[in-house]
């Protein structure tokens, strides 16, 4: 490929971020190889290193590497939930990892890796880019995974993510393989509508590619029933860890799919796709609400939540519109804050990440931490959809967009399951302050990093649901400038 081989400056500057979050990346790594007094330092590191990555997203939107890489600002949007979701883990998770003594700079490079992986996925306009970005994204997280390694949850929570994500992407290759074969092209600009050509139309290989693909990628988004690695690698991951995992990387996801299945549907979805993506929402919100209900681990409970969750962004695939779409974005930058905010504050609230987090250990502590404890319980309520937070309308978007595609029965199962969930969301709030305490050891004191993190969990989770009109022209932007266009 003559792309890769004669690399313009041009190209270089559409991969400035992620070559910034590498570079950063490596330097902790030898920072904490040869100089480990400097450890306090590696988060303000890190997050300078998020601030110049973030800088250097100006580059003018186009095609580079061959047509192998696309910037947009649906691109941009997606590198700002990446970099937003390390940021969160960064500011939250600094002082909890130093309380438990894994503040090693791998750490934060392997964060900062994942995003770079993610970033680069969502940037590939061809299917070995993709499968790059994903792969470099996952490594990183299966590692992250098993941070705690002397914990057996954690240990296990790492090999299972490892050989579930194994798995996924032999999934992938397997359909990109197929595709190939079919089409002679990895390219999704050079495939858009050769599955509508008549002699590719009714072709059965063809189909099976591209359900492989679609799997490989609901593995990564957590959809029933493709969600079983999820509750237990929730529960054994370090929060921090946890919550950039079980946000922005679903982000990059949805994206990808959103791209991958239009460049096959320009004109829109069809049989057997739409029925196909209706019963895997029906399926993650159903599942995934009734089992959280009878949860007791916290964090178990937000890995179905967040199966749940992931099922309400699938109702946007299956209705498959503008209007749609920017209902899945706004969705999805509310709940990378409110999910974020839900495990960072549940991690500062509990014994520490070496123990377990049942939801009853919480009694009574919102009356001695109102901080901590109200951003939790602010999140419950945002995961909920209860207005006016950013939660509410993220699911506004996408019902009202399932209405007016008149698929109604999906609008009608979605808020059913978002009634169901207030019965879980609402009883960690009752526990935080209504029930008397069982337990008085001190909690771990609050930093200038964690503050900064509070005001800004609760700018994004109450501010844009009261003042939601920057999120949704950015979300406009961001879904009128997909590179393979969405059906207008």
């Amino acid at each position: 490929m003559p792309g890769f081989v004669n690399v313009s400056p041009a190209d270089l500057l559409a991969v400035a971020p992620e070559l910034i979050l590498c570079g950063v990346a490596t330097l902790l790594i030898l920072l904490d190889a040869f100089a480990r007094g400097l450890r306090p330092t590696f988060p303000a590191i890190t997050l300078g290193g998020l601030a110049v990555a973030l800088y250097a997203e100006s580059v003018a939107s186009g095609s580079f590497f061959s047509a192998a890489m696309e910037t947009s600002n649906l691109t941009r949007f997606i590198d700002l939930l990446a970099i937003a979701g390390v940021a969160f883990a960064v500011l939250w998770g600094s002082a909890l990892l130093e309380r438990d003594g894994r503040n090693q700079g791998e750490f934060y490079a392997l964060l900062l890796w994942s995003a770079a992986g993610l970033m680069l996925m969502v940037k590939g306009s061809d299917l070995l880019v993709i499968f790059i970005g994903l792969e470099l994204m996952s490594f990183a997280l299966y590692i992250l995974a098993a941070w705690y390694r002397d914990i057996p949850q954690a240990v296990e929570a790492g090999m299972k993510y490892f050989l579930v994500g194994a798995l996924a992407s032999t999934f992938l290759l397997f359909g990109v393989a197929t595709i190939y074969g079919r089409t002679g092209t990895t390219n999704l600009t050079k495939i858009i509508g050769l599955a509508t050509a008549p002699e590719l139309a009714f072709d059965p290989m063809l189909k099976v590619g591209i359900l492989a693909v679609v799997a490989a990628l609901a593995f990564k988004i957590a959809l029933v029933p493709f969600h079983s690695w999820a509750p237990d690698v929730y529960q054994g991951m370090t929060s921090p860890a946890v919550a950039f995992l079980s946000t922005a990387p679903k982000a990059g996801a949805v994206v990808v799919l959103v791209r991958f299945l239009h460049a096959f549907y320009p004109l829109g979805l069809s049989a057997p796709w739409r029925p196909l993506l209706s019963i895997l929402a029906v399926l993650s919100i159903l599942f995934g609400n009734v089992v959280a209900l009878s949860q007791r681990d916290i964090k178990r409970m937000l890995a179905y939540s967040g199966i749940a969750q992931m099922g309400y962004v699938a109702i946007g695939l299956a209705v498959f519109n503008d209007d749609a779409f920017q209902g899945v974005l706004v969705f999805l930058a509310g709940y990378l804050v409110t999910n974020a905010a839900a495990f960072l504050s549940l991690a500062v609230l509990s014994r520490g990440e070496r123990e377990p987090h049942p939801l009853a250990d919480l009694a009574g502590i919102g009356r001695r931490q109102p901080v901590a404890a109200g951003i939790l319980s602010l999140a419950m309520l945002s995961l909920a959809g209860v207005p006016p937070t950013v939660g509410f309308i993220g699911k506004f978007f996408i019902f009202r967009a399932a209405v007016e595609a008149r698929m109604i029965p999906l609008a009608l199962i979605g808020v059913l399951g978002s009634v169901v969930s207030v019965g879980y969301y609402l009883r960690v709030v009752y526990t935080l302050f209504m029930k008397e305490p069982i337990r008085a050891d001190a909690q771990p004191p609050e930093d200038v990093m964690s503050g900064a993190a509070y005001v800004l969990s609760a700018i994004g989770m109450l501010v844009l649901g009261l003042f939601p009109g920057w999120l949704i022209e950015l979300t406009r932007s961001a879904a009128s400038s997909l590179p393979l266009g969405l059906p207008r």
